[in-house]
């Protein structure tokens, strides 16, 4: 097990394996996101180009502290909390999280960004809705969000249907009916869509 990781003459500790080839370490008592690319050369110029175009763009996502092209490592804020995935499961999302979401989405647009809308993505924490993936890919078309990405953050079937294709049992007692689903929806998409 890999105990500490060395990225530009700084040293990393290993708290945790999150993922495959990524951990949650600490530097001088503060707690970092770390990814290691070994060897995937494309992933590694993936990460930058979108950690960039993500940072110029407007949308919050945890600030990038350091890579490495020769060791293909990067450092990343981690960011605490539950994702927004989770705390729908609980209940429904507070209107603040949706009015963010839009703002997302409008600052991605406007710089041609496609984001992955999934809830499971964005952690909202101290007032602000972070994307966490660093990718993106290139904007088409906002349909996909306002027809169907815009769905997985309310309780609808759409919603239940995803949690069960991750085989996650949810309280389908939170279920609202399709009318009082789709009001929602659209009084929010009318609200906060530019």
């Amino acid at each position: 097990m890999i105990r500490q990781f060395e990225v530009k003459r700084k040293l990393y500790q290993v708290l945790e394996k999150i993922g495959n080839r990524s951990y949650k370490v600490v530097r001088n008592n503060k707690v970092y996101f770390l990814k290691n690319f070994e060897g995937d050369k494309k992933g590694f110029e993936h990460f930058v180009d979108c950690e960039h175009r993500l940072r110029v763009s407007g949308v919050t996502s945890p600030k990038c502290q350091t890579f490495n092209k020769k060791t293909m490592i990067a450092v990343v804020d981690y960011i605490e909390g539950e994702n927004c995935f989770d705390l729908l499961r609980k209940n429904d999302l507070p209107e603040v999280v949706i009015e963010l979401l839009f703002k997302t989405f409008w600052y991605a647009k406007n710089d041609k960004i496609a984001l992955d809308y999934c809830p499971d993505n964005f952690v909202y924490t101290n007032g602000k809705l972070f994307y966490l993936p660093y990718d993106c890919k290139k904007y088409v078309s906002n349909e996909s969000f306002i027809q169907k990405d815009i769905r997985l953050w309310f309780f609808t079937r759409d919603f239940i249907k995803y949690c069960h294709n991750k085989r996650i049992d949810v309280d389908q007692s939170l279920l609202k009916s399709d009318y009082e689903v789709n009001k929602n929806i659209a009084l929010m998409t009318v609200k906060y869509y530019r």
